[in-house]
């Protein structure tokens, strides 16, 4: 692991730890701090047969989403930097209801452009929108033109200069991109040359405000979304269906959160976890286990409105309206 996640962690994370891949399945491996690597925890017991079982490789990425103390979620890219298909899953169609997941490096002495993988360009090329809208964890949106290189690859160049800039990007970093085709929506997350996420408010100007995660078309909704103040993402769901406590519907896509995931909601009446999950039959996700007991608690009816603001990957502060 990285040394300043080692340094971070280490005294409080759980020995062993769960880690779950992006295809639900779940592994227990132990952990130590080597002797010859001081400041730096090595997963041992358990890894070599979670290793063979996805044949891991060389220039295989990994990408680590940790929930304290105990939770790790993974995904596993290839050496073309886009998101393996785990073996126990049929093959992913080019196109649908799904999350498209890969990385890019910033490349060196090229401030101006970034080049996407084939794979991706090969198959979103002609759908994707232009210019493209980049949206961080924190709710930014960033627009950026592309063009198709003559070798088939997507291309960022006007725009992408500007964002490099603002968030103070440097060569070699890590650009992991998730896009979601049926809402034409491309998520961007930033990870240092010690493979760590940035710290993206740093990099906010002074007392702005950020945005709507996905802005609603409720005339009710969309005044409550205008009028909301906060300096961390936040989305908006109104109650209007008959079984408010059963599920929650329409929940967009949320940045840096898989699917089948739990995320943690608190407010005044108490903390609860509920499943992030597929809702069959529509394009968004939906909190499913562990809504009913919040619904129940928080009381919510048909025309309340609820804010999700969130404040981590997998922390929502709830607001009712």
């Amino acid at each position: 692991m990285p040394v300043p996640f080692s340094n971070a962690v280490r005294e409080n994370m759980s020995n062993p730890v769960e880690v779950s891949t992006t295809n639900g399945q779940s592994w227990s491996i132990s952990w130590v701090v080597e002797e010859e690597h001081p400041h730096r925890i090595v997963f041992i017991g358990g890894w070599r047969a979670f290793y063979e079982h996805y044949r891991l490789r060389i220039r295989n990425t990994m990408l680590f989403s940790y929930h304290q103390p105990k939770f790790f979620y993974m995904a596993i890219h290839d050496a073309r930097y886009c998101e393996i298909n785990y073996g126990s899953l049929p093959a992913i169609p080019a196109h649908g209801n799904y999350t498209v997941q890969f990385f890019a490096i910033i490349p060196v002495n090229d401030p101006d452009t970034l080049m996407l993988p084939l794979r991706f360009s090969r198959d979103y090329g002609r759908s994707l929108p232009r210019p493209l809208t980049l949206t961080t964890p924190t709710g930014h949106h960033h627009r950026v033109g592309w063009n198709m290189e003559p070798n088939g690859r997507i291309v960022l160049h006007g725009g992408w200069d500007a964002v490099r800039e603002h968030y103070g990007l440097r060569d070699q970093w890590l650009v992991l991109f998730r896009y979601h085709e049926a809402q034409k929506t491309m998520y961007v997350m930033f990870f240092n040359s010690h493979t760590m996420e940035i710290n993206y408010l740093a990099h906010a100007e002074p007392g702005t405000d950020s945005t709507c995660i996905s802005y609603p078309t409720a005339p009710k909704s969309r005044h409550i979304a205008d009028g909301f103040r906060s300096t961390n993402p936040f989305f908006v769901s109104p109650i209007v269906h008959r079984l408010p406590t059963r599920f929650l519907p329409n929940v967009p896509p949320l940045p840096g959160v898989y699917e089948d995931s739990p995320i943690s909601i608190t407010n005044e009446r108490g903390a609860w976890t509920v499943q992030y999950t597929h809702y069959v039959g529509r394009t968004n996700e939906c909190f499913g286990m562990g809504w009913c007991a919040l619904a129940t608690t928080c009381q919510l009816r048909h025309g309340h409105v609820c804010v999700f603001e969130r404040l981590a990957p997998q922390d929502y502060r709830l607001h009712i309206y």
